[in-house]
């Protein structure tokens, strides 16, 4: 069952909204949660490697930053000298082009270090939602919907790939983004067109008045470029141009020095590495900067990892719950703790990997930390059964101690008659 709905969004544009509501039998539910089976076990397969080869790259990374930050020497100046040839170093300086960088399809000229053209285009954009709800008997009912909406994109969306193909066409992208840069130099030294491209472009370029009004049948807005009838009002297919560009100016570079060059740097374990930051920064902040972005993958990939190990074990335990499903409540409550169950078996499956790895890579760091928890844990077994002072109870077969009788008891007080015996 599909219906149609046609919406508009803030801007007042038409919205396609498509709803698909799709029933499946008890029968097949359970067929299709078998062969999911096999589907997990590969995600559960691929998660492993991944945490495996994670933990091997995060070392393998950070002792190579660390070796080539041991080693860089900060060149004093923009003058060669070439003791330093063939030595990890820090290059910082003016960063000048060696010829000017011109986009020759709309004949522009830049006098900066690099220069891009950033191309969007303005196309249908595909979103998906959906919801499953069991029903008695063990089938489910599951409603999709699917909304189109007309967006600025970059990047061109294959418009054949939609649920819904049918008056969502895009067309192809007639102009892409595309960088453009040059040689550069920095005093003494040569600055390849490899090196230079790592500058990034972030400066736009908002007066495009020396270029004409009409390139190709691309209208010159003043600061940007429009292939289309009308920009306020822009139709699918539309294109909006601009031009970013990086300035000549200070920049830092390390790398390894070859001669008059800047190189990639070949670490012992065969890292190759060439970093670059706008201005003047120091070797300790860049490489502090590199392990911390180091850390912070490390950390997305083991995320990643673990979930995808997290969904495989759910999907090798779905069909208990899908058995139980006949009963929607039943299946619920046995989802419940599969999931629970997948999520404990997660945790202690990737730990383990995880803590393999690590042994694996830095076995002298893994068993010290082995060691030092032993003694912690002996630590703490000392103190448990350090002996406390207390007083002992009783024992039920002493004998009680007697009360002495006082045969010389102390006088009543006058008009006190003495007790009787």
């Amino acid at each position: 069952m599909i219906n149609l709905k046609l919406e508009y969004n803030y801007k007042g544009e038409k919205m396609d909204h498509f709803t698909e509501t799709t029933r499946t039998g008890y029968g097949t539910n359970i067929g299709n949660s078998f062969k999911g089976i096999i589907t997990g076990i590969i995600f559960v397969l691929i998660s492993i490697g991944v945490l495996w080869w994670n933990e091997g790259r995060s070392v393998a990374q950070a002792t190579a930053l660390n070796e080539m930050k041991e080693k860089i020497i900060t060149l004093p100046n923009t003058k060669y000298d070439a003791k330093f040839n063939n030595k990890a170093v820090l290059l910082q300086g003016s960063a000048k082009p060696l010829s000017v960088i011109e986009d020759s399809t709309f004949g522009l000229k830049s006098n900066g270090l690099n220069l891009r053209r950033n191309v969007e285009m303005y196309q249908w954009e595909e979103k998906s939602t959906s919801h499953t709800e069991d029903k008695l008997g063990g089938g489910t009912e599951t409603t999709t919907t699917y909304d189109y909406y007309k967006v600025w994109s970059s990047s061109y969306i294959n418009s054949s790939s939609f649920k819904h193909p049918e008056g969502h066409q895009n067309p192809t992208m007639a102009y892409k983004s595309q960088s453009f840069s040059t040689d550069a130099s920095m005093g003494d030294y040569h600055l390849s067109q490899n090196i230079v491209s790592r500058f990034g472009t972030n400066m736009p370029i908002g007066d495009l008045s020396s270029l004409p009004k009409n390139i190709h049948g691309v209208i010159n807005n003043g600061s940007y470029l429009y292939k289309g009838y009308n920009s306020t009002y822009p139709k699918v297919g539309d294109l909006k141009i601009t031009f970013t560009y990086a300035p000549a100016g200070d920049y830092t570079i390390a790398g390894k020095l070859q001669n008059r060059d800047i190189v990639a740097y070949t670490t012992s374990n065969g890292k190759n590495f060439v970093f670059t930051r706008f201005g003047i920064v120091s070797a300790e902040q860049i490489f502090q900067e590199e392990l911390d972005a180091n850390s912070m993958m490390t950390w997305i990939l083991r995320f990643f990892g673990m979930l995808f190990m997290f969904i495989g074990f759910s999907m090798i335990l779905k069909p208990l719950s899908t058995i139980a499903n006949v009963v929607p409540m039943f299946g619920s409550l046995i989802g419940g703790v599969t999931a629970l169950i997948a999520g404990a078996i997660t945790l202690i499956l990737g730990s383990i990997i995880i803590a393999l790895a690590w042994f694996s890579s830095r076995p002298m760091l893994s068993l010290t930390i082995i060691g030092i928890g032993f003694v912690i844990g002996a630590v703490l077994s000392k103190f448990g059964k350090k002996d406390v002072t207390t007083t002992p109870p009783p024992s039920r077969n002493s004998n009680p101690t007697p009360i002495k009788e006082d045969n010389n008891p102390t006088p009543s007080p006058r008009g006190t008659p003495p007790p009787r015996r």
